[in-house]
């Protein structure tokens, strides 16, 4: 079976090429980048092409791999040349911009799939890891194709809107507070710091610096593109404030009062009683 990848050449795109090739799969890459795609394709054995809508004409499944933005045009492009045999799914972070189209598509009577990945590029073992599965027609015959597809993984099913508020909170506020992190301590003699920071300061570090490698086209893309994420960071920075206030008016009894209420909040969480021992684990595995 044939799979192309468009938007091979990034780099989630060349993690499910590596994946698709791993099982079997006969593997189609196409990218704008077209120089980067050949030689990658080259690398490990995949056929490129440089055009999206033959790429997707010469395979069963199709995987987009592409920009936020793009998207729904990459869609829109390949839609009309495709058989009815074939699966697309996309795997964008947010999806209120994809959705419309893809129900557009199945209309045709294409089956398309809408997943989001929960991890990164970099992860190696795939037991257990998660990937979202957005409904766009048919909940039941989409879990059993992204079941088939990738059987080693947990499925969440959720809805776009709960999904896209979701990520609001677990990608878009995470990113942009470590951005906030970094940016004030870029000025600072980062190593003479990391001689002095604590267990809160170096986890919070290679945090941050993880973040700030990630392609900033993509980060920007997080950002702006979910319709949720500018009530999230106007709640950050009200809470912010908040504290700042706290501070600066050396108020220890409300400063105590925040606190307590946050713990309460987080002791929820099944391993909160463990979150210290935890955090030192992390850092020794590092």
């Amino acid at each position: 079976m044939k799979v192309a990848v468009i938007g091979g050449a990034g780099r989630m795109g060349r993690w499910f090429v590596k994946y698709f090739l791993d099982r079997g799969y006969e593997v189609i890459v196409s990218d704008i980048r077209r120089d980067e795609a050949r030689i990658f394709a080259e690398s490990v054995r995949a056929e490129f092409v440089e055009d999206n809508v033959e790429a997707a004409k010469s395979a069963e499944i199709i995987v987009l791999s592409t920009p936020i933005e793009a998207t729904p045009n990459i869609l829109e492009e390949i839609a009309l040349k495709l058989d009815p045999s074939v699966t697309v799914l996309e795997i964008c972070s947010i999806k209120c911009h994809v959705i419309p189209v893809l129900r557009r598509i199945a209309g045709q009577g294409i089956l398309t799939l809408s997943l989001h990945p929960l991890f990164g590029p970099g992860v190696e073992k795939i037991r257990d890891e998660k990937v979202a599965l957005v409904p766009i027609c048919n909940v039941v015959s989409e879990l059993k194709i992204a079941k088939n597809l990738f059987p080693e993984m947990e499925i969440i099913v959720v809805d776009a809107e709960e999904h896209d508020k979701a990520m609001a909170l677990t990608l878009s506020l995470p990113h942009f507070l470590n951005m906030v992190f970094a940016s004030t301590i870029m000025d600072e003699d980062i190593n003479a710091l990391k001689k002095l920071g604590g267990t809160t300061f170096r986890l919070q570090l290679v945090i941050s610096e993880g973040v700030m490698s990630e392609d900033p086209s993509l980060y920007a893309s997080i950002q702006m593109s979910n319709p949720y994420t500018i009530q999230f960071l106007e709640k950050f920075k009200s809470r912010a404030d908040m504290l700042k206030g706290y501070v600066t008016k050396k108020d220890l009894e409300g400063f105590i009062k925040i606190c307590a209420d946050i713990r309460e909040s987080l002791s929820k969480d099944k391993d909160f009683p463990n979150a210290y021992k935890r955090m030192y684990e992390v850092l020794k595995a590092l």
